[in-house]
């Protein structure tokens, strides 16, 4: 895997919203062994959520143990030093999985949430993932009736980088493939779908400009991308059950500069810093705020990508086909700089700190998010491959 941005010109960041070390929350407490009631979009049922509660939403961390330096040297930096706030240098939730006695589920005692531990071996386009769960509550698949399409935020919640390739724990959940190249299809499908079309596009894999799109996570590569739901390759789907508050957010606006989201029980900066800056300043920038008390507080940090994906708003996005849709995909409480640079085909990229592992070892410093583009642009240019350093509004 080749990244076609050099490891010495890091792409701009826009860092700003730095966090606060996680606030004690309490758990979630809801029943588990709830029904699930649905509404239809197009034949896949989509499982309403259920209102937010403190501490219903954990952030389960990345699993990186390593830090790194531009070069992709592992280092270990002190404060005070270059690269020093990287995300194996912070303390965060660890999954609790626990496998059912009949070897078919898994449950994530910290999230709530209960996985297929395997899955079948069909492929399918976004909306035919209805048949997979008809099938499993029919069976009462481990004993339930309520399963569902993961939503985006939920089927990330697995995403590991321990190890990479494949990006899940592979001690409780089963990834299928035959070599490495077949890997890389490791495709699963969210019920989240993208709020505008495919764009015009050229050496595609049978996509058609206007398809509609939906997110899905790549086990292999460790990326989330939004793919045709019903054109080009067809994608897995790994079922899910319980705690329908996940993914859910509850922001508290503190009237301080500062937005508290009491579901992740994570603090953000209300407005980014509005300049760009490279992943080595983008650090140093969030111990400068530190050592400034910035907004009365000294634990700020980078955040890691999947606490940033959890600011998200996947309803939103700048080429939306419904007018009220159409800004940033991010809640209205925060502020964003626009990116007007020749990146700004990455439209509103929000990305976090964190590196990906190959082939067990580290092939190149990246920053990995949320890959919400101009899928136009993105298809007809290929602007980037995983792993890369790529531009973000920085949210923590």
């Amino acid at each position: 895997m080749k990244s076609k941005v050099n490891q010495k010109n890091f792409l701009s960041v826009l860092i700003g919203v730095l966090v606060l070390l996680n606030m004690n929350l309490a758990g979630c407490k809801k029943d588990d062994n709830s029904t699930t009631t649905t509404s239809i979009t197009g034949d896949l049922q989509i499982v309403p959520r259920a209102a937010a509660y403190a501490g219903c939403y954990h952030v389960i961390g990345t699993s990186q143990t390593k830090s790194w330096d531009s070069l992709g040297n592992i280092i270990t930096p002190v404060l005070g030093e270059a690269f020093f706030g990287q995300d194996a240098q912070f303390t965060h939730a660890t999954p609790v999985y626990i496998k059912s006695s009949d070897g078919l589920t898994v449950k994530d005692e910290v999230t709530g949430l209960t996985w297929q531990k395997t899955y079948d071996s069909g492929t399918y386009y976004w909306a035919s993932t209805q048949t997979v769960v008809d099938n499993l509550n029919n069976q009462k698949y481990g004993g339930y009736n309520d399963w569902r399409v993961p939503t985006i935020k939920e089927l990330y919640s697995l995403w590991n980088a321990s190890i990479g390739w494949p990006y899940i724990d592979t001690n409780y959940f089963d990834v299928k493939y035959t070599d490495e190249q077949d890997l890389s299809h490791a495709i699963f499908w969210s019920s989240d779908k993208y709020t505008g079309v495919l764009g015009n596009i050229s050496g595609g894999h049978g996509e058609v400009a206007g398809d509609k799109l939906a997110f899905g996570v790549n086990f292999g590569t460790g990326h989330i991308k939004a793919y045709s739901i019903s054109s080009g390759p067809k994608h897995q789907v790994r079922c899910v059950r319980g705690n329908l508050s996940y993914g859910v957010n509850l922001f508290q606006n503190n009237n301080d500069g500062t937005i508290s989201d009491l579901a992740t029980g994570l603090m953000w900066q209300q407005a980014d810093n509005g300049s760009g800056m490279d992943w080595e300043h983008a650090l140093a920038y969030a111990q400068t705020q530190n050592n400034a008390n910035y907004l009365g507080h000294n634990d700020w940090r980078l955040p890691n990508t999947k606490e940033l994906q959890s600011l998200v708003d996947y309803t939103r996005s700048p080429y939306a086909t419904i007018a009220a849709n159409v800004g940033p995909a991010i809640n209205a409480l925060f502020s964003c700089t626009g990116i007007l640079t020749m990146v700004e085909r990455l439209t509103i990229l929000i990305i976090g700190q964190v590196h990906l592992q190959f082939h067990n070892r580290m092939e190149h410093t990246v920053m990995l998010g949320m890959w919400l583009l101009d899928r136009q642009k993105m298809e007809t240019e290929k602007t980037f491959t995983v792993p890369v350093q790529c531009v973000l509004t920085l949210r923590y």
